[in-house]
């Protein structure tokens, strides 16, 4: 079987034949290095969607594109850090819907409505409710639920921070289900996993694609997907209205913005230039081989979708009351 690098340059080699005549396109851009801030840590689902679409917009622009993780705040941090980057083009974010919830869950000296262009919606994947096997005996979302209500406060679940999309579908499984479980917020989403892996927490909700990356290693155990429907990636995993608890459906997506005031020649080039990607089938497939839902589309789609999402985290927080240091 390839290695992922081989099976990257293939793809890259199969859709970058064009890229300079998209560089006399837009007047020269780019003809430096462009640099894409990645808030979360390596190894996350957010860095892992940039690993995979670095490689094949180096060689669609004819530059290299180097990742910059920024880690910390539930993404805030690298949010911050890139709401001050210049707006030429030579600075892209790769961020997933943690930028809608931390207008909600923490104090921002930047707002994310005003201080981004939301370029293009690149995927979405769903969560999955997992339990360490040593430590939680449950074999499915009935008797997890069971196990929780029989010992109150003493079921953990690990998130990788406050605000967080897995901290949003701890607390709307629990206000649905009733259950009393203690949320353990961590800096990344690779020490919650780590630590859920080691036992040191109970349960996560970590995206599918990070979850099957584990579940033969016989540490984890996962109970249900947070989306509407199975995913062909984990067909034998239910879904949680499946598993008996409608209402808990929580997916995350991931997009690329660029700061406000960067030319629109270039937002287009940006946008134009993703999409071709992701609608080459070798690449989409590559992606949904590894438990991403391919969207793509226009910025105008992706700036709706957007500001809706912003929009719909902040009633959740107000409807279960949510704040920061829970």
């Amino acid at each position: 079987m390839p290695s992922l690098h081989k099976l990257l340059a293939v793809i890259a080699i199969s859709i970058g034949a064009s890229h300079t005549a998209w560089a006399q396109n837009s007047g020269g851009y780019p003809n430096r290095p462009i640099t894409v801030i990645v808030p979360m840590s390596a190894g996350g689902t957010a860095d892992l969607v940039a690993r995979n679409l670095v490689p094949v917009l180096t060689e669609k622009l004819g530059q290299s594109v180097i990742v910059d993780n920024r880690v910390g705040a539930n993404g805030a941090i690298g949010e911050e850090y890139f709401s001050r980057a210049k707006p030429d083009g030579y600075t892209l974010m790769i961020e997933s819907t943690s930028i809608a919830t931390n207008p909600w869950m923490s104090t921002l000296t930047y707002d994310p409505r005003r201080a981004f262009i939301p370029v293009i919606q690149i995927a979405a994947v769903p969560l999955v409710l997992v339990v360490n096997t040593n430590k939680v005996s449950s074999q499915n979302v009935k008797e997890f639920i069971a196990l929780a209500k029989k010992n109150p406060g003493q079921i953990n679940y690990a998130s990788w921070g406050n605000g967080g999309i897995a901290h949003f579908a701890g607390e709307i499984f629990k206000s649905i289900t009733k259950t009393d479980i203690t949320h353990v917020p961590y800096k990344s989403t690779a020490q919650a996993l780590s630590d859920t892996l080691a036992g040191q927490v109970d349960a996560m909700f970590p995206t599918l694609p990070l979850a099957m990356q584990h579940l033969g290693g016989g540490k984890i155990r996962a109970l249900a997907l947070t989306s509407p429907v199975r995913s062909p990636m984990a067909p034998d995993i239910p879904t949680m209205a499946e598993a008996g608890v409608p209402g808990v459906e929580v997916e995350t997506w991931f997009g690329i913005f660029l700061p406000a005031g960067t030319p629109q020649d270039i937002v287009n080039k940006i946008q134009l230039t993703t999409q071709s990607l992701l609608t080459n089938p070798s690449f989409k497939s590559h992606l949904e081989k590894q438990g991403f839902r391919v969207i793509g589309g226009t910025q105008a789609e992706f700036n709706k979708f957007y500001l809706a999402e912003i929009e719909r985290y902040g009633r959740i927080v107000k409807e279960a009351n949510l704040k920061s240091g829970e």
